[in-house]
């Protein structure tokens, strides 16, 4: 599973930037359906135990390489800034830097819970700019210039909630940033870091 939702993620990059309304349709059904992935993906793997180190290190990178896909296409569309695009890929690559780090001399550090409420907020906020961007405007520029202001409140609303949504994935991004390095100190210590 976590393969597969690896081998989505550029799928689902390359249909995100076409312009075409069929690509950016066929985009959000890839990311729904790569997101699906990671959560049965964990489902198998709590109920019949089929957890290993390997997917244990791969689950959150193919989580993380499709939200930062996701990021940069968003970006490149006018709907996520940049701000929150470098703090969330920036994040990101700490910890990962520090997880290969850390199992490169022998030490496995596990995701934490407050790590999947992280990812998880992120794929949502991720799935309402991309339901926006099928039904909405194309951009955030378009939506305030006018194009979009006969939009109906639906559409309003869902590209606020995606704005609140970011906000709560970017301030969840950053607060488990600092509990990852705080909870692994001593592991940090130990490397020399």
């Amino acid at each position: 599973m976590t393969i597969i939702r690896i081998l989505l993620s550029p799928l689902f990059m390359a249909l995100l930037i076409d312009n075409r309304q069929g690509s950016r349709i066929a985009a959000l059904a890839v990311f729904v359906a790569a997101s699906f992935t990671d959560l049965y993906d964990g489902y198998l793997a709590r109920k019949y135990g089929w957890i290993t180190n390997l997917g244990k290190f791969l689950d959150p990178l193919a989580d993380k390489l499709l939200v930062a896909l996701a990021l940069i296409g968003l970006n490149q569309l006018d709907l996520v800034p940049g701000w929150a695009l470098y703090l969330i890929i920036g994040r990101e690559l700490l910890v990962t830097g520090l997880r290969s780090i850390a199992a490169y001399a022998g030490v496995l550090i596990l995701p934490s819970r407050m790590g999947k409420y992280k990812t998880s907020s992120q794929m949502l906020s991720m799935f309402c700019y991309l339901l926006f961007s099928v039904i909405g405007s194309t951009g955030r520029a378009d939506f305030l210039q006018g194009s979009g202001m006969d939009l109906s409140v639906g559409r309003n609303l869902l590209l606020f909630s995606a704005d609140v949504l970011l906000l709560v994935a970017v301030t969840l991004t950053i607060v488990s940033g600092v509990d990852y390095f705080w909870r692994n100190g001593s592991v940090l210590k130990r490397l020399g870091l």
